[in-house]
């Protein structure tokens, strides 16, 4: 399967993002809990929060008053940090603080800001050539994710057959789920034409300004629509 670049910022955000939390992770709510320094995906793959880059999400000092800075969460599919506030930071480390935000009034908790998938070397025709038959999925229609148990589900706005290395039928009603695990060691090819979305996340009543992003995904091995598509 073929995610576009919205699916692939929805995954890095909601799959991924998420489970990095530092205050997740304290309270053993996270699939990444113990997983610092390990090969938790495809070495094709590198995933960024970065409150400093000016997007949606910019923040260059959190309401802690911690100067934020770019955050490798995975790099080159190893587990290289978690997102962290301060007091989370103190308590299980493997990070550095400056992702704690709040709405006005409310308490800032750790939180996300422009999250995405570096840039690979693949044009989306390569893609398309190497997927030769399977579905390429487009847009988000929100889903839904468990950091906890590492399970998530989301809905494409629609997709197309891909046969022969090449788009065919329009489908609709298209959804995308797995194992976050799993389906970070099944990207096989990265695209070269990242895209970043604004929008708002939403946690603990709270909802702040953020980014995500993604080039082209080619995944190996995926389940889209109930069925197993390579």
């Amino acid at each position: 399967a073929i995610l576009d670049p919205e699916l692939g910022g929805v995954f890095a955000h909601e799959a991924v993002g998420h489970a990095a939390e530092g205050d997740l992770v304290k309270e053993g709510n996270s699939v990444l809990i113990g997983k610092i320094g390990e090969i938790i995906g495809s070495p094709q793959i590198t995933i960024v929060d970065d409150p400093s880059l000016v997007e949606f999400g910019f923040c260059p000092v959190d309401d802690e008053g911690s100067a934020t800075t770019r955050t490798e969460i995975i790099r080159a599919g190893q587990m290289k940090s978690y997102l962290h506030s301060k007091e989370t930071m103190a308590r299980i480390g493997d990070g550095t603080p400056g992702h704690c935000r709040g709405m006005a009034g409310e308490m800032p908790i750790v939180r996300m800001s422009n999250t995405f998938i570096e840039n690979g070397d693949a044009s989306f025709e390569e893609i398309l050539e190497s997927c030769r038959n399977g579905i390429l999925l487009k847009g988000s229609r929100g889903g839904q994710v468990d950091p906890g148990r590492g399970m998530f589900q989301f809905n494409a706005e629609y997709g197309y057959i891909i046969e022969g290395g090449e788009c065919t039928t329009m489908v609709r009603d298209v959804s995308l789920s797995g194992e976050i695990l799993k389906t970070l060691h099944s990207v096989s090819m990265v695209g070269k034409d990242r895209t970043l979305h604004p929008g708002y996340c939403g946690k603990g009543g709270q909802t702040v300004p953020v980014t995500d992003g993604a080039p082209h995904l080619l995944l190996e091995d995926a389940i889209v629509g109930g069925c197993d598509v390579c």
